[in-house]
């Protein structure tokens, strides 16, 4: 197939595209380069582009059988400090996505996150929970579900994976691929010696999955993707507190661990994080193979 993918240089996306080369695809790769971590992927070279110019993605993809669109302001915390750039590039570059699928009946495959519900209040949660976001992040990919579901109908094979928070590290023709996540920062401190900072009360808990899981379910939905519009969660299916992550680290490396005021604010502080992970076993096959207890021993060498 010839996949289009979007933040192709990024910590998902450029696995991704090494992935699905490896697997005979043919890969179109844009990024702007804001989060990026590499700007080649298996000596091929990533277009500089702009999700919000869509007469340069519609250059870059309308000849695509399906497009990955990873591209987005991520962060919490940097969408709150910048919410028109969030809306520009979260909410009107997806729509410009989902506007050229339309168009040329491309499938798409899309990224939304546990951010759209809030603070849970039906477990375990499945895609169908209400939403309710406590962020400006979560509220861009709320709208860009509904903007994808709208768009896609009866044009254009649509999937959506609401998914948890992502852990790990991975190597790229000889470079390392990470980025900072609970599990990464505190597993770079345990090797410089340095004391875990856990924000109080350290009982709220999400769901983990391994970055190179999420990958390998990107991979199977290209190979595999139902038809219509589907919402799926992708999930690791271990449900850990903010404190057991801590613990786990210092059972393998003896660091402090200090509770400390949380600075965030609009952030859910659930005490139960449990996601259904039967949606995207019955839509696609996938279930996580890795475990953080796992990645955690092996990134501190045990």
């Amino acid at each position: 197939m010839k996949v289009g993918v979007t933040g192709a240089g990024g910590y998902v996306g450029a696995g991704l595209c090494g992935k699905l080369m490896e697997r005979g695809h043919e890969v179109v790769m844009v990024d702007n380069f804001y989060n990026a971590q590499v700007k080649d992927v298996h000596g091929n070279k990533i277009v500089w582009a702009d999700i919000r110019d869509r007469e340069e993605m519609e250059k870059m993809f309308a000849d695509c059988d399906l497009i990955i669109h990873l591209a987005a302001i991520s962060g919490v915390a940097e969408c709150d400090d910048m919410p028109d750039k969030a809306y520009e590039v979260n909410v009107v570059g997806t729509a410009n996505i989902a506007w050229m699928c339309r168009k040329y009946g491309i499938d798409l495959i899309f990224p939304s996150s546990m951010a759209v519900i809030g603070d849970p209040i039906e477990l375990p949660i499945k895609s169908t929970h209400p939403r309710n976001p406590l962020n400006i992040y979560g509220l861009t990919k709320w709208v860009d579900e509904e903007i994808i579901r709208t768009l896609s109908k009866g044009k254009f094979n649509a999937l959506v994976f609401m998914k948890t928070n992502i852990y790990g590290e991975y190597e790229l023709d000889g470079r390392g691929i990470t980025k900072r996540t609970v599990i990464n920062i505190f597993v770079n401190k345990a090797l410089k010696g340095e004391t875990l900072t856990v924000h109080k009360p350290g009982t709220q808990t999400r769901d983990f999955i391994h970055v190179l899981d999420v990958i390998d379910a990107y991979v199977m939905a290209v190979e595999n993707l139902p038809k219509g519009f589907n919402i799926s969660t992708l999930a690791g299916g271990e449900c850990l507190s903010v404190l057991d992550i801590a613990k786990l680290v210092r059972k393998y490396s003896n660091v402090e661990i200090e509770l400390i005021e949380n600075p965030r604010k609009g952030e859910t502080h659930a005490k139960n994080f449990e996601v259904d992970t039967e949606e995207a076993k019955h839509l696609i096959g996938f279930e996580a193979k890795r475990r953080v207890e796992e990645e955690i021993k092996r990134q501190l060498g045990r």
